[in-house]
């Protein structure tokens, strides 16, 4: 069914979400966790234009194949901490060019709080932004405003990289996988609470093999070759999917309460859930749901995996999960989203939340080949190389020379340089920051 997104049940909402972002600061131990500020701080922007008080002005473990002959990065958005790359500290409502060090090519790339992480065409990771908490991996606490190199540990290649709030996570060619960053609830999944300077090795069950990995606002997601689903860190709201709801987490990988003889293709990880891409084309979901983000017909949070009422006879191909909205692409090239949309992160034409998916509005005779969510918005990668984007914009995250709302909460266009055509798109549950590739 769909909700009602007037101006009070949002302000009601944001509110509920404003405390539980208070409440996990408090699990922190910390006087400022930098990533829950950024979400105070988006749910009251948008909360603000909401109410219509004020302007917005705020598989197997395999290297990606190299999408481009040139493997360039583009940015937009919020760059309060260098998080674009561009050695500068000012947002950006159009795409600039990452500093990425002579001959670099990227493959993959994602974003988190107030930093950015990217993989080389030779297995490599770099990293920019906000250091605070060691997230760069590069044995510092300095920020930097273009990439760093993450301190992987010798005669280790790396085949995908993801990066939660203040953390991020690596996937080597043997299918083991390391954390490095901010530690307090456990996310880096090596035993412990204690940040990482350096990356550490997640503590995987004996004989396990990941071929695929995912990380939350505070917790990681692990697909192993068995088709199951690991998942350490915060668990609050039953992120962890093992049939638990516990404050405290787990510091190491547990194993998702998975249905029957399900067996998983894909997994992504939300701010506080988390989505999984069955073999069979279906979607599962647990955790946290109090705006429908997992997308079973209900607001009602889950400590294990539900499945997501997608329409009959659609299959998907590729997940991404947003700050509190999911987006699926089928294999139609449809793009369906479900959740939160007081930004307009569904795509859909208006602003109301919904608990089912929704059909995201893409333009007529559009061809989809991949998506990406960010905290308030979302994003899709065009056949012909153009990248799309829909949703909050208060940092010009949309990429399109603005920073309101895209036009009746559909998709634009990101304005690319002149010739540049994207090879990828990406972004992250926490993040306001837009990515692409040049094809």
């Amino acid at each position: 069914m769909n909700m009602s997104a007037g101006s009070a049940s949002v302000a009601r909402r944001a509110s509920l979400t404003l405390g539980k972002v208070r409440r996990t600061a408090a699990l922190h131990r910390s006087p400022v966790r930098v990533g829950l500020v950024a979400m105070s701080a988006a749910i009251a922007l948008l909360t603000t234009a909401a109410t219509g008080s004020a302007a917005v002005a705020a598989s197997r473990a395999a290297r990606p194949s190299a999408l481009t002959s040139k493997g360039l990065l583009y940015a937009w958005g919020a760059n309060s901490s260098g998080q674009l790359g561009n050695g500068s500290m000012t947002n950006s409502d159009v795409p600039v060019k990452v500093k990425l060090p002579k001959g670099t090519r990227i493959v993959e790339d994602r974003a988190g709080c107030y930093f950015t992480v990217a993989l080389t065409s030779t297995g490599e990771v770099l990293a920019w932004g906000l250091n605070f908490d060691g997230q760069l991996g590069d044995g510092s606490l300095t920020n930097s405003m273009t990439p760093v190199r993450v301190h992987i540990p010798a005669h280790t290649t790396i085949t995908h990289v993801r990066a939660g709030c203040a953390f991020g996570l690596a996937l080597t060619s043997k299918g083991q996988v390391l954390a490095w960053g901010y530690g307090d609830l456990g996310q880096l999944g090596d035993g412990s609470v204690a940040n990482a300077l350096t990356p550490v090795k997640v503590k995987l069950p004996k004989n396990t093999i990941v071929t695929g990995i995912s990380a939350g606002e505070s917790h990681g997601l692990a697909l192993t070759s068995k088709g199951e689903v690991l998942a350490w860190g915060d668990n609050g709201y039953g992120e962890l999917g093992n049939g638990k709801t516990n404050i405290n987490g787990s510091d190491v990988p547990v194993k998702v309460k998975l249905p029957g003889s399900v067996h998983v293709a894909a997994v992504a990880g939300g701010l506080f859930y988390s989505l999984a891409q069955t073999t069979g084309g279906g979607v599962l979901s647990w955790g946290y749901n109090q705006f429908g983000e997992l997308g079973n017909g209900t607001e009602t949070n889950s400590d294990v995996p539900v499945r997501v009422k997608l329409p009959a006879g659609t299959k998907v191909t590729q997940l991404y999960a947003g700050g509190y909205h999911g987006l699926a692409l089928t294999t139609k090239g449809q793009v369906f989203a479900w959740g939160y949309n007081f930004a307009g992160q569904l795509g859909n034409g208006n602003t109301n939340s919904s608990d089912t998916p929704v059909k995201a509005k893409i333009p007529a005779g559009t061809k989809v080949t991949a998506i990406a969510g960010c905290l308030t918005s979302s994003m899709a990668l065009t056949s012909t190389g153009r990248a799309l984007a829909w949703g909050g914009d208060a940092y010009g995250q949309l990429g399109n020379g603005t920073m309101t709302m895209s036009p009746f909460d559909l998709p634009v266009q990101v304005e690319l340089p002149a010739g540049v055509l994207a090879g990828n798109v990406a972004c992250g549950p926490t993040a306001t920051v837009g990515l692409a590739i040049e094809k």
